[in-house]
């Protein structure tokens, strides 16, 4: 059936063709032009005829060729062959509108429809008027839908539009606006400064702002120029930004929030309760080395700088590992004086000296057989002492003071510091074999300045702890966890907790802001608004002495924050012999760094 009816369509074009498609073509007014694939005229209309031969082109002179008496003019403003739409053209004084559709067959094209009109005929003035008002309709949609406010003068300041975006932003009428001048509304008290008037003023774009009870409206004006330069009007463009830092305090909140609600599945809970949080690469690069450290017993060495958290990453390194069940002993190498140090690591027998336990007593070593030893601030450890850890590492045994049996122990040992065992090393006070024998598996936990993506996190879970401890609903604001986000932090994470528990205990509000900040953070974060950068150039002297009195300056700086010349090369990114060379050249009298 669908065959028969396309063979029957067929048929009926064959006997329309010729006698029927050229009477309806020149029936229309407007003048068509058909052109083939390259460009060549194939027909045209009645309509085309009396158009061209009013201008002196016999149509029936030109099938057959490219016409290029129009399309010359037509291809300055559109690609014909290959595209469509709506041009408009001037020949011989006369504008021409022409209306570009592609000839299509099945889904080939296999040329061009022209359809073309002039401006002035009248039969054609009612479709350029409804092709005008269309576009009027589109424009005006885009203009009243648009959420920024637009407000349009003459040259002189008249107000000749604005949309509604304008009259919500200034809870204005525009029924009391088109029509008067911007100065009459400055006079009425609409607002107080025209963007407008500055642009009539100096014929650049001019922005200003403007407040408007509580809304902070930004005004932006734009001139547009005829021919010759002339200034015809103005637009300016206004954005209540009273919503966007609104809105950017809403998401700052959330954000919050979120970090809140994403924070549990953060923290990896060790025995203690103490929680490890791993936002930032530099800590989830730590707790990727504590698994694979789960599986094995070797010796490992913690390092950073003091408050930084090591004791707790110590602690996940025993809660995962096979000898979690054991006993875990803790050791603060710096606390116990150096005289008792001995008896209270390797024990003593009955007797052995002075004040000696009639039982003798168990070292540390033998106390925490099976399980893992914490040496922490190993770094503080006296030289004597060294020698006999090295040989209880070694062999694994221990002879308690005053007796003559060896003890094997099976201890897992962990070592932390917050010195650099390496240059204690080369300055002689720390032994080289006993560094090689902790700094098996190093991990280095990174400072906080280096784990920003932690701050708030911290901050949160500390407020939490203060919270329940005493009792409080403090909250985080977005402008206290920016400041947060953005400090140094010498202390680390001590400094942080100590920081959110003085708040949490003297905060006056529910909701702690930068007013609750101690006076020195208050400071600091007045000197972070006041100094745009970290470097100041005053003045003209010799390039070579401004360089050397930067690099003396940062050099005091980082002489004054870190205790050795490694941790100083670190943080200014350089070498550590460049920082020694340059010590001795730029500070020549100081021979202690």
């Amino acid at each position: 059936m669908g065959e028969t009816k396309r063979k029957r369509q067929e048929g009926y074009a064959k006997v329309m063709q010729k006698e029927d498609y050229e009477r309806v073509l020149d029936a229309v007014f407007c003048s068509i032009l058909l052109l083939d694939e390259n460009g060549i005229l194939v027909h045209y209309n009645r309509g085309a005829s009396r158009m061209f031969g009013s201008m002196g082109w016999d149509l029936e002179e030109r099938l057959g060729t490219p016409f290029e008496e129009f399309t010359e003019v037509l291809r300055e403003k559109a690609d014909y062959l290959c595209g469509s739409g709506r041009y408009r053209v001037e020949l011989h004084n006369r504008f021409i509108v022409c209306n570009i559709r592609p000839w299509m067959e099945e889904d080939r094209r296999i040329g061009t429809i022209l359809i073309l009109h002039e401006s002035m005929q009248s039969n054609c003035i009612a479709q350029e008027l409804d092709a005008a008002n269309s576009l009027l309709q589109e424009v005006n949609i885009f203009v009243e839908s648009s959420h920024d406010g637009f407000l349009v003068t003459d040259s002189k300041g008249k107000v000749i539009r604005v949309n509604a975006a304008w009259e919500k932003a200034f809870s204005a009428d525009r029924k009391d606006v088109i029509g008067k001048n911007v100065s009459e509304l400055i006079a009425s008290g609409l607002y107080s400064e025209s963007a407008a008037l500055e642009v009539i003023k100096t014929g650049e774009v001019a922005t200003v702002m403007i407040r408007k009870g509580e809304k902070q409206i930004i005004a932006t004006g734009a001139p547009v120029f005829g021919e010759g330069q002339n200034l015809l009007s103005v637009v300016v463009n206004v954005r209540d930004i009273t919503e966007l830092n609104s809105l950017r305090s809403s998401l700052e909140q959330q954000r919050l929030m979120a970090e809140g609600y994403v924070r549990e599945l953060a923290f990896i809970q060790s025995k203690n309760g103490a929680p490890i949080v791993a936002h930032s690469k530099g800590m989830q690069k730590v707790l990727d080395t504590i698994k694979t450290l789960s599986q094995v017993n070797s010796t490992i060495l913690v390092s950073g700088e003091s408050g930084t958290g090591k004791e707790v990453v110590v602690n996940q390194i025993h809660q995962t590992s096979s000898r979690r069940e054991k006993p875990f002993i803790k050791i603060n190498c710096g606390a116990i004086p150096a005289a008792l140090f001995e008896s209270e690591l390797f024990g003593y027998e009955e007797g052995a000296f002075t004040g000696a336990s009639r039982k003798g007593k168990a070292g540390f070593f033998e106390l925490a057989n099976g399980g893992t030893l914490f040496l922490d601030e190993i770094g503080e450890l006296d030289m004597a002492l060294q020698v006999k850890l090295l040989r209880v590492i070694q062999e694994g045994e221990v002879t308690r003071i005053g007796g003559t049996r060896t003890i094997h122990v099976d201890v897992r040992l962990i070592a932390a510091t917050n010195r650099d065992l390496w240059e204690q090393v080369q300055e002689g006070s720390f032994r080289q074999d006993l560094y090689y024998r902790l700094n098996v598996i190093h991990i280095e936990v990174p400072p906080l300045r280096e784990r920003r993506d932690d701050i708030i996190p911290l901050a949160l879970c500390f407020l939490e702890r203060f919270n329940k401890k005493y009792g409080k609903r403090r909250e985080l604001s977005p402008e206290l966890g920016k400041l947060l986000t953005g400090l140094s932090w010498p202390g680390n994470i001590r400094e942080l907790e100590n920081l959110i528990e003085n708040m949490v205990v003297l905060a006056q509000g529910s909701r702690m802001g930068l007013s609750d900040l101690p006076a020195r953070y208050r400071r600091d974060a007045d000197e972070r608004q006041d100094v745009p950068s970290q470097v100041s150039v005053q003045g003209i002297l010799p390039l070579k002495e401004a360089v050397e009195e930067t690099e003396r300056k940062l050099l005091y700086n980082a002489r004054e924050k870190y205790r050795t010349t490694r941790e100083m090369a670190a943080a200014l990114g350089v070498n550590q012999s460049t920082i020694s060379r340059k010590l001795e050249k730029l500070f020549p009298d100081e021979k202690n760094f």
